[in-house]
C-alpha cells in the first residue's frame, strides 16, 4: 500500500513538473511550432539554413580578424561565423603556452626594444600572402600600433613564426599591405617621432614606409615546416617628412610596383603615391642598423608624389585591376592610375619639397556616398565597390567606372569596416559581406556588464538585393579589419614531424623519443628530456636541489590527429601546448622546496588522469639519511602478487586478441590507402612497439620469483595494449565509414 501510494505520489509531481513547464518548452515538436514560438518567419529561417552548418560540414571561408588590443587573431569560418581558433601573436596566450614556452618565449623577446615579453599588442588590419596577385593560403601579416613590431604567422599550423620590433618607428599604422608576389610586406609609420628613440626635439621628428623583404626557399612550404620568412638585412625604409600616416594599399595588375596611403599634416589631407621599384634601386644609409633611402634621393627619381584631398579619406584602395585607386571619404574620389604615374614626373607644385598635385589633375572622377563613409571593399561583380556609411546606416554597392550606384541596404546599426573574402584581390569572388558593429546597441541586448563583445555581421550580397543574415558576437576582441581566403586554398597539417620545433619548422636539438628519456645535470642546471603519449608523462619522478635551474624538453610521441598535451607544474607559473610531434620546453628557478604534481592540461583520453608526474624539490642544505632500499615481501604477499600476475596475463591475452581482431580488419580492407586511418594505425603500431622491453621486465622477474615486480611491469604492458587498443578501434571507425561511403 505504501509502496502503491508513493508510486502515485511521484507521478502526480512529474505530471505537476510536465504542466508546470513554459509551453515554448512543450511545443517545438517541428518548424511550425518553433517559428510561432519564437516569432520567426521565413526571411528568418533562411537565413538560419544559409549559416547554418551540419556537425561534418566545412565552411566555404576561412576569416581572420585581430583581437585589438588583446595582442591575438582570431580565425573563424564564413558563412557559418563558428569561432575556430585564438592565436596569440603579439601577447602571450597561455592556452597553447604561447609567451610561456622556451621557443615562444625567445621570439616574442626578440620582438622587443629590450629583450622583453609585451604584454598587449594593437593589431587591426591583417594581410595574406600571395601569388599573382591573389592569396596563396601560406602566410598571414600583422602591424603592431602599439609597440611598432610586425608578425609572421604560418597557416599550415595556424602559428605565429616570426616577431620583429620595428628599428626605426616608435609608432607603427596597425596594418599591412602585400606586394602580388609577397616581395615586400609594407609597413608604415603613423604618427611621426624621432627615430633615435631617445630624442624630444620635434625638429627631428619624421616618418616612413617601410618594405620588408619576404622569400620562401624553394620547397620551403613542406609539410611541417615553414621556412618563409621576413629578412630584415633585405628590408628598407623610405624617409617621409613628419607626416601622420593612415591607411595604405599596394599596387596591383597594371599599377604593381606601387603603393598608395593617406597621409595628414597641418590640417591638410592628403593621397601619397611610391614607385618603391624606383626606391628599392636607391642607395640606402644605415640607421639603427637599417637601410634607409633618403627622401631627396626619392624625390630625384621622381619616385615619390602626393595628391592633395579637399577632406579627410579613412583609407585608400587599389581596385582588381590595378587601374584605379579609391579613397574612402563621403565624396569617393576615383583616381587613374596612368594619369597619376604620368604625373609624378611633370607635377610642379610641393608639399614639403615632395612633388604635389591636385586631385582634380589625375581624376576618373568622384561619387557622393552619404555621411561618414568608414570602409570599402570589391566584389565579384565587374567594376563593383561597396562602401560602408556610418551615420547613414547603411551599405551602398556602386560602380566605380561608370560611378553610378547599384544597391543598398538599410541597416538597424551603424556599420564599420567590411570585408568581403577574397575582395582585395585581382580576383574578388563570394556570395558574403561581413561588417563590424562597435558601438553592439541592440534592442533587447543581454546585459553582461559594462564592457560589450564586438559584433561582426553576414550579409548576404548573392542576389541584387543584399540581405543581413547572422550577427556574431565576438568577445575578448576590438575588431577593425579582417580578410579572408577559400578554405581549400589553405593546406593546414595535423601533425609535426617528430621532435619539430613549431616556432621555426626545423627538428628541435631537445628531440626525444621513447626509451631516450633522461635526467641531466651540470652544476646547478638541470635538463629533463621526457617524452608524452596517452597515458604518461616520462620521467614521472624528477629530483632537483632548491635553486637548481630546470628545464624540462619535452616531445609530444602520438600520431594521431588532434591528440595534444600541454604540460605544467604546480605553482610554477609555466604551461606548455604539445600537438603532436612537437618538441617545446620550459624553464624555471626551482625556489621552493617541496613536491609539486606535473601534468597533462589537455585532455586526451579516458586515461587522461594517469598522465602525471612528481617534481621533488630538496631544500637547500639537505642530506640523505635513508638509502631506501627492495621492497620485502612475506610468502603470503609474494602469493598474492602471483595471483593478481597470473590473472594480469589472462587479461593481456584478452586484450591481445581484441587487437589482433582490429589489425586483420585494417589490413584486410587496405586501411593503408586513406590517410587518416593510415596515421591512427601507425600510431597504434608505436604504442605497442614500446611495449616491447616492458614485457621482457615483467617475464624476467617473473622467472626469477619476483612477482610484485612482475605484476607492476605487466600492469605497465597492459597500459600500452589499452593505448594500442583505443587507436586501432579508432581507426577500424573511421575506416568502416570510409567504406561505407564508397558502397553509396
Amino acid at each position: 500500500m505504501i509502496h502503491s501510494l508513493r508510486k502515485i505520489l511521484i507521478l502526480g509531481i512529474v505530471a505537476l513538473m510536465v504542466f508546470a513547464l513554459p509551453q515554448n518548452v512543450r511545443s517545438q515538436q517541428n518548424l511550425d511550432d518553433v517559428k510561432n514560438d519564437r516569432g520567426l518567419n521565413d526571411a528568418d529561417v533562411l537565413a538560419a539554413v544559409k549559416t547554418f552548418m551540419p556537425r561534418g560540414g566545412r565552411d566555404e571561408y576561412f576569416s581572420f580578424v585581430g583581437a585589438g588590443n588583446a595582442g591575438s587573431m582570431i580565425v573563424y569560418g564564413i558563412p557559418s561565423m563558428r569561432i575556430y581558433k585564438y592565436v596569440g601573436v603579439f601577447a602571450p596566450e597561455p592556452w597553447q603556452g604561447y609567451g610561456y614556452d622556451d621557443e615562444s618565449s625567445l621570439l616574442l623577446k626578440k620582438g622587443s626594444i629590450d629583450n622583453r615579453i609585451n604584454t598587449y599588442g594593437d593589431m587591426r588590419y591583417p594581410g595574406l600572402s600571395e601569388t599573382n596577385g591573389n592569396y596563396d593560403g601560406k602566410y598571414l601579416f600583422y602591424s603592431d600600433g602599439a609597440n611598432s613590431r610586425i608578425a609572421l604567422l604560418g597557416l599550415d599550423d595556424f602559428e605565429t613564426k616570426q616577431v620583429i620590433q620595428h628599428p626605426l618607428f616608435i609608432s607603427c599604422f596597425p596594418g599591412v599591405a602585400v606586394t602580388p608576389n609577397t616581395n615586400f610586406i609594407i609597413q608604415t609609420s603613423q604618427y611621426p617621432a624621432p627615430w633615435d628613440i631617445k630624442s624630444t626635439d620635434a625638429s627631428s621628428f619624421k616618418s616612413g614606409i617601410t618594405f620588408w623583404a619576404f622569400e620562401e626557399p624553394e620547397g620551403g612550404h613542406a609539410e611541417g615546416h615553414h621556412y618563409g620568412r621576413i629578412l630584415k638585412d633585405k628590408s628598407f625604409t623610405l624617409e617621409l617628412p613628419a607626416f601622420t600616416l593612415g591607411n595604405f594599399d599596394a599596387g596591383k595588375a597594371s599599377s604593381d610596383g606601387y603603393v598608395f596611403g593617406t597621409a595628414t599634416k597641418d590640417g591638410k589631407n592628403y593621397v601619397y603615391v611610391v614607385d618603391y621599384n624606383k626606391v628599392k634601386g636607391l642607395k640606402t644609409n644605415e640607421i639603427n642598423g637599417f637601410a634607409v633611402a633618403s627622401l631627396n634621393d626619392a624625390i630625384a627619381a621622381n619616385a615619390v608624389l602626393f595628391i592633395e584631398l579637399a577632406s579627410s579619406s579613412k583609407a585608400v584602395k587599389v581596385t582588381p585591376d590595378g587601374k584605379y585607386f579609391i579613397t574612402a571619404s563621403d565624396e569617393a574620389y576615383v583616381f587613374d592610375f596612368a594619369k597619376v604615374k604620368s604625373a609624378m614626373t611633370s607635377a610642379s607644385d610641393k608639399v614639403d619639397g615632395i612633388s604635389l598635385i591636385k586631385a582634380s589633375d589625375a581624376l576618373h572622377g568622384s561619387f557622393a556616398l552619404g555621411s561618414g563613409v568608414v570602409d570599402f571593399t570589391f566584389g565579384y561583380r565587374k567594376n563593383s565597390i561597396y562602401t560602408s556609411i556610418y551615420n547613414d546606416k547603411k551599405i551602398i554597392r556602386w560602380n566605380y567606372e561608370s560611378l553610378k550606384k547599384d544597391k543598398e541596404i538599410a541597416l538597424t546599426f551603424k556599420p564599420g569596416n567590411i570585408m568581403i573574402p577574397q575582395g582585395q584581390t585581382e580576383t574578388p569572388h563570394s556570395n558574403y559581406l561581413t561588417v563590424t558593429d562597435k558601438e553592439a546597441i541592440y534592442k533587447n541586448y543581454p546585459n553582461v556588464g559594462p564592457v560589450r563583445p564586438s559584433f561582426q555581421h553576414l550579409i548576404d550580397i548573392s542576389s541584387d538585393e543584399m540581405k543581413d543574415i547572422y550577427t556574431m558576437s565576438i568577445p575578448q576582441a576590438n575588431m577593425y579589419g579582417s580578410v579572408a581566403v577559400l578554405r581549400t586554398t589553405i593546406k593546414p597539417i595535423i601533425r609535426y614531424e617528430t621532435g619539430t620545433n613549431s616556432r621555426t619548422g626545423e627538428i628541435s636539438d631537445y628531440k626525444t623519443v621513447a626509451g631516450q628519456e633522461k635526467v641531466e645535470r651540470k652544476g646547478n642546471r638541470v635538463h629533463v628530456f621526457g617524452t608524452m603519449i596517452r597515458s604518461h608523462i616520462v620521467p614521472e619522478i624528477v629530483h632537483v636541489n632548491e635553486g637548481d635551474v630546470v628545464t624540462f624538453h619535452l616531445t609530444n610521441l602520438e600520431r594521431a590527429e588532434d591528440e595534444t598535451h600541454g604540460f605544467t607544474i604546480d605553482t610554477y607559473g609555466k604551461h606548455g601546448s604539445y600537438e603532436p610531434g612537437k618538441t617545446a620546453s620550459l624553464t624555471f628557478v626551482a625556489n621552493r622546496a617541496g613536491a609539486f604534481p606535473y601534468y597533462c592540461t589537455e585532455f586526451c583520453s579516458a586515461l587522461h588522469l594517469e598522465m602525471e608526474g612528481i617534481l621533488m624539490v630538496k631544500p637547500k642544505g639537505f642530506k640523505e639519511t635513508d638509502k631506501g632500499g627492495d621492497v620485502k615481501l612475506t610468502a603470503d604477499e609474494q602469493a598474492e602478487y602471483k595471483k593478481n600476475y597470473e590473472a594480469k596475463l589472462k587479461v593481456l591475452s584478452g586484450t591481445q586478441d581484441v587487437i589482433n581482431s582490429v589489425v586483420k580488419y585494417l589490413k584486410d580492407n587496405n586501411y593503408q590507402d586513406y590517410p587518416y586511418v593510415k596515421a591512427l594505425v601507425e600510431d597504434a603500431f608505436a604504442q605497442l612497439g614500446q611495449a616491447g622491453p616492458v614485457k621482457e621486465k615483467y617475464e624476467k622477474y617473473a622467472s626469477e620469483g619476483d612477482y610484485y615486480n612482475a605484476f607492476l611491469w605487466a600492469e605497465q604492458y597492459f597500459q600500452y595494449q589499452v593505448k594500442t587498443a583505443d587507436v586501432g578501434l579508432r581507426a577500424k571507425e573511421l575506416l568502416t565509414i570510409e567504406l561505407n561511403k564508397k558502397k553509396k
